[in-house]
């Protein structure tokens, strides 16, 4: 016992977030993350919307490939959720690659947050809205929080897929070693259930978008 409590005082507070974040139960790493995720959502909404200036990530929007309205909500809802599909194909993927203890993964999904709450605040979606003011409303009314925790979901869920390794620091000079085979890859029934459960969570977020566009443009 005083072993332990010894340990533990001796842990920087982003040492212990670390061991939540890569916890080996994977609904800690999902609630652990997600919470971080959001926090920081939340704090680059409010730069974005209150600093920013409209329109700054527009010309980047990737939802402006999309085609033409599809003609149905069913048909709209395919192309979404393919493009969606395949960016949670990249985030499984690069999970192949971890730097210490964070899988890749992890900082691509961060990455697509802070792109979210940014295209949010200064109205740089495909459909143009106007600056969605930071909200619960706003949040709970549109289908892209869900998304994108579906895709924190795929990230802590195939956390297990790596295959090279970064054991040191600096980063920037460490190389990866490969140091496993697709042959060891191995998901537990709980990473098989929030892999598959954050995909269900995005296909219902895309239907939900697919039935707005189709009210917007349909």
């Amino acid at each position: 016992m005083t072993e332990t409590t010894t340990t533990t005082r001796g842990r920087t507070p982003l040492q212990t977030l670390g061991d939540y974040l890569y916890h080996d139960n994977v609904f800690v790493r999902f609630v652990t993350l997600w919470l971080v995720l959001i926090a920081l959502f939340t704090s680059t909404w409010y730069v974005a919307y209150y600093l920013l200036p409209e329109g700054l990530l527009r010309s980047s929007n990737t939802a402006r490939l999309l085609p033409e309205y599809a003609g149905s909500v069913w048909a709209e809802f395919l192309v979404i959720f393919a493009i969606n599909l395949s960016m949670v194909a990249v985030v499984a993927a690069v999970n192949t690659f971890r730097s210490l203890r964070t899988p890749a993964g992890y900082v691509v999904v961060a990455v697509v947050w802070i792109q979210g709450a940014i295209t949010w605040g200064t109205n740089s979606l495909a459909i143009e809205a106007g600056r969605l003011a930071p909200s619960l409303t706003v949040v709970l009314g549109r289908s892209g929080i869900f998304e994108l925790t579906a895709y924190v979901a795929v990230a802590v869920a195939t956390r297990e897929l790596m295959l090279w390794h970064q054991r040191g620091t600096p980063r920037w000079r460490e190389e990866f070693e490969r140091v496993r085979s697709p042959r060891d890859w191995q998901l537990s029934r709980n990473e098989w259930l929030v892999l598959l459960a954050g995909i269900a969570l995005l296909a219902l977020a895309n239907y939900r978008e697919a039935v707005m566009v189709s009210r917007v443009v349909g």
